[in-house]
């Protein structure tokens, strides 16, 4: 029996295989016997990769309370013995058994392989590269997913396959929204729900055209039902009759498809559209060039390897030759990118300078990655633009911070955090006059965020004619908001502070809710110090943010623009905790938050 297909149930956030790799390293050269296994696990506790979600109750069963305490507080550094204790707590029936499980997304995204008689861990070319930051996590991502296919050496139960998954994808996107257009249909790619049960199931290249024939079919059927009820037992008979061949094909689809879309989403070749339970899956836009030229050259249909040769092809980077990578189409490219900064220029009322061709590859690799940059700067200040000129729009932002503060349970698959990264990035951008408003978390051709900001980094930077600030967010908000941001935010923010010492600086700290230890630990470093050294930070809460942007609104109906001078003085008003206990600091800012709100519309 089949199971459908995905990349990772293990690590089913993308972004943590570089943790896991990291650690992995540790054992590279030794024998993966079961001792190791033990302790691969281990490490993993250790260097905070796994048992790492305090918001799961089951992480801390059987646990002390010491113990669950020092999971939660990350800024403490764990010792292995630590992490070991923790380990052997848990009672697994199989210990070693944990070991594997962990060690196998990394096989399969041909990061480490157990190699020889030996059994040996090796870390990969392509292991290495990522680990050394030596290429980008996107490109990594693309590079596995355009290789990957069933069946492989290294996994079973797909032998009857022919596919090159993802590739496969993009043509059944592609085809549905050839049929769509053809019977005058709109072109919107293919929902959440067509995701699950068709392109997971497609188990062969040779099936592309019969698959997006079916998506239409079931579409139309599916809106053709009215009631609510009727559809969710349309889906599950649908699902119930033509996958049952497959393993657990409901609660899989279920389970794999938000997952597999946040890896296929990190290639930067798939778009996301609409909202919640409307949520479509489609075409990069930006990128059919690309795509175009690579489902021209690759028909998605699997090769033969060995296991050697399967080790050398996916442990290697860049091994997956991307056809368009000519001078040609490099330059066409290129000439796309940079039409597209024009329109946006244009709109902006800034002069545009057309890039020059080259018929050297590596040149015109170089200058395509430095304006796409450029565009997402562009894309940034078009925020502004489009939200100065129709202030409803400020409401819709508004309204989407309110969903993140109720964790709105429309959909119930929302990333709350990289949502509320995007909006405060929105907001940012729709309240004042900076000269440069940076997200760190890494984006789409869309500027929409495909994952948060990496650890180490502020979520997004500014500057401003008169000062600097950064914006750090989150979605905890019990004691483990203190252990997971007190000490990184103030460390991001002095890192921030030294490499922009010719400006005051502000860090602007936006929850759901404040919670008191974390209040505590902030109000310490602007009254007293932090590392010798007083701090400007401003914590505000979703709805004080709101508040902010109803104030813009306001002055945008009046024909006012707020300057970054006015949110200066606010931002001063708010720090000034001279008479100020910590106990009363919330309060002090709610206070002033609302008497500068009623001075600014007056």
């Amino acid at each position: 029996m089949d199971t459908l297909w995905s990349m990772s149930t293990t690590i089913r956030e993308a972004e943590r295989i570089v943790g896991f790799l990291k650690t992995a390293i540790e054992l590279d050269g030794q024998v993966w016997n079961k001792e190791n296994q033990k302790k691969f696990q281990i490490l993993l506790i250790k260097n905070r990769q796994y048992l790492n979600n305090p918001d799961n109750t089951q992480t801390f069963s059987k646990l002390s309370t010491t113990q669950s305490e020092l999971l939660k507080d990350k800024s403490i550094e764990m010792t292995y013995e630590q992490a070991k204790e923790i380990f052997d707590a848990k009672e697994y029936k199989d210990p070693a058994m944990r070991g594997r499980q962990s060690m196998s997304p990394l096989t399969k995204l041909g990061l480490v392989y157990i190699v020889g008689e030996d059994k040996v861990v090796t870390i990969t070319d392509v292991g290495k590269k990522l680990a050394n930051d030596e290429i980008d996590f996107s490109e990594y991502m693309l590079d596995t997913l355009l290789k990957y296919q069933y069946p492989n050496p290294y996994e079973d139960g797909f032998q009857d396959w022919n596919t090159k998954p993802f590739i496969n994808t993009l043509s059944l996107i592609k085809r549905v929204n050839e049929i769509c257009k053809s019977r005058g249909l709109k072109e919107k790619g293919i929902s959440k729900t067509e995701f699950g049960i068709f392109a997971l199931s497609l188990k062969s290249c040779d099936i592309v055209d019969d698959t997006a024939k079916k998506i239409i079919d079931f579409r139309i059927d599916l809106d053709a039902i009215t009631d609510n009820d009727l559809k969710e037992g349309y889906i599950k008979n649908y699902i119930k009759t033509n996958l049952s061949n497959f393993k657990n094909p409901e609660k899989n689809i279920k389970e794999y498809t938000d997952n597999m879309i946040r890896y296929l989403r990190l290639t930067k070749y798939i778009y996301i559209r609409g909202k919640y339970a409307n949520t479509y899956i489609d075409l990069e836009p930006r990128r059919m060039t690309e795509i175009n030229s690579i489902l021209d050259n690759d028909n998605g249909s699997a090769n033969v390897y060995d296991e050697k040769q399967w080790r050398d092809y996916m442990g290697t980077y860049g091994t997956y030759k991307l056809p368009f990578e000519t001078v040609e189409t490099l330059n066409t490219i290129l000439n796309e990118i940079d039409s597209d900064v024009e329109k946006i220029e244009k709109k902006l009322s800034i002069n545009h300078v057309s890039v020059e061709h080259s018929n050297d590859k590596e040149v015109l690799k170089d200058k395509i990655e430095r304006l796409r940059k450029y565009r997402t700067r562009l894309q940034n200040l078009e925020i502004k633009k489009d939200y100065h000129e129709d202030t409803a729009k400020i409401d819709d932002t508004i309204a989407a911070l309110e969903d993140i503060k109720n964790r709105n349970e429309t959909n119930l698959s929302k990333k709350f955090s990289i949502e509320l990264e995007k909006w405060s990035n929105v907001a940012l951008n729709i309240i004042n006059d900076a000269v440069l408003i940076k997200p760190n978390s890494p984006v789409g051709d869309d500027n929409e965020p495909i994952y948060t900001a990496p650890n180490g980094v502020p979520d997004i930077e500014c500057i401003y004619q008169k000062f600097g600030a950064i914006m750090e967010v989150t979605m905890l908000t019990r004691r483990e908001q203190w252990y997971n941001e007190g000490q990184p935010v103030m460390r991001h923010f002095r890192q921030f502070e030294k490499e922009h010492s010719e400006l005051p600086n502000y860090c602007i700290f936006v929850a759901p809710e404040l919670h008191v230890d974390t209040i505590n630990t902030f109000y310490m470093s602007v009254k007293y110090e932090y590392e010798g050294k007083p701090q400007k930070i401003v914590p505000f809460t979703i709805t004080q943010l709101q508040l902010i942007l109803k104030t813009v609104k306001e002055l945008v109906d009046k024909g006012i623009n707020l300057k970054h001078t006015d949110m200066m003085e606010l931002y001063e008003q708010c720090i000034d905790v001279s008479k100020i206990s910590s106990s009363n600091w919330l309060e002090h800012i709610d206070k002033e938050l609302k008497n500068w709100h009623n001075k600014m519309v007056a």
